[in-house]
């Protein structure tokens, strides 16, 4: 009897899942745009947060007035007042 001979290929459950992931690594899985989407919009939302920060620091270097050692509080310029008459003389 002659033998036949079959050219089929086999493909097991572990190569098909093999195959399968590979795929899914390559093609993204649909997951890729969303995920640009997202970056896209927290890189959008962190510029303009950089701007009103920008805004806001102008603001306060605007309005900054620096302290100077002249000034006394409330309470001390009466006493510092007397301590001129005292030696300023009568």
């Amino acid at each position: 009897m002659a033998e036949r001979r079959r050219d089929k290929a086999e493909l097991g459950c572990g190569t098909l899942i093999l195959i399968a992931l590979i795929v899914l690594i390559f093609s993204g899985g649909g997951l890729t745009g969303d995920l640009k989407k997202q970056v896209t919009t927290l890189q959008e939302e962190v510029l303009v947060l950089e701007q009103k920060i920008d805004v806001l620091t102008q603001a306060i270097e605007a309005t900054h007035q620096p302290v100077t050692a002249d000034i006394a509080p409330a309470e001390e310029q009466p006493a510092a007042a007397d301590a001129q008459k005292s030696t300023s003389g009568p």
